[in-house]
């Protein structure tokens, strides 16, 4: 039996997430059949972590198990030729018996990703807030009370099943172009929700020209009606996740 970790990319607006659902098609639906499909064995997928419906990735990375003699690259070109267009396997390798694709990450990236102009060509992997204040100082200045070890349960959607809600944040920054805003936001590990969250928050403090002391007092108090409207879910892209 051999552990292989495959990096793969997609787009998520035609798929309900990554986590398996009855009669609906999730990404993990999609290359467990795929798997299926090479290797005449049902195979479980484990994901470094779960992308809800509409999110991208850029960089996604997973895990599987399975007894073969196909090489890394083998199943590369048996997984492209397989799965649709909207998913790309990037690359496979072995790991070790011990790797796990989501307790071995050490660092997740995402980024979010607004338009300047409304583009109807961009609306599955853009964000729009028409009419709302978004000054990229403003917004930069406020992430960075993020940076560091905080509770987050606030910003997560369920944390019913969690131990602990605190993470630790390494980057929040926002820069733009001619014709985007991005925030690229990285930290140990992220709750359901957590950057969506995040997104829609900084800039309801933004548009409302709030101080950044709303922001402290809402990681102090864990206040759920402070809460900026949750970004949608267009924008939102798996950007990459680091091992050691």
């Amino acid at each position: 039996m051999k552990k292989f970790l495959i990096q793969l990319s997609y787009d998520g607006h035609s798929f309900h997430g990554w986590q398996i659902q009855n009669d609906i098609v999730t990404i993990q639906s999609v290359i467990e059949e795929a798997l299926e499909k090479i290797f005449k064995t049902q195979i479980r997928i484990i994901v470094s972590g779960r992308t809800d419906a509409g999110v991208h990735a850029l960089n996604q990375y997973a895990h599987f198990e399975v007894s073969t003699r196909m090489t890394s690259e083998n199943i590369v070109a048996a997984l492209n030729a397989t799965i649709p267009d909207a998913i790309y396997v990037k690359g496979c390798k072995n790991v070790p018996e011990n790797f796990h694709a989501r307790f071995s990450a050490k660092k997740r990236t995402y980024l979010y990703k607004i338009m300047k102009q409304y583009s109807p060509f961009e609306r599955f992997y853009s964000s729009f807030f028409p009419g709302t204040l978004i000054d990229i100082s403003i917004l930069d200045k406020l992430s960075k009370i993020l940076i560091g070890t905080h509770d987050f349960k606030v910003f997560a959607h369920d944390t019913s099943q969690l131990n602990s809600t605190l993470c630790t944040l390494e980057k929040a920054e926002w820069i733009e172009d001619d014709t985007h805003y991005y925030f690229y936001i990285s930290a140990n590990r992220f709750l359901h929700n957590m950057v969506r969250r995040i997104v829609g928050t900084l800039i309801f403090i933004c548009d409302n020209q709030l101080k950044s002391k709303y922001l402290e007092q809402l990681l102090r108090d864990q206040d759920y009606t402070k809460l900026g409207t949750t970004a949608p879910p267009e924008g939102l892209y798996l950007y990459d996740v680091e091992y050691n």
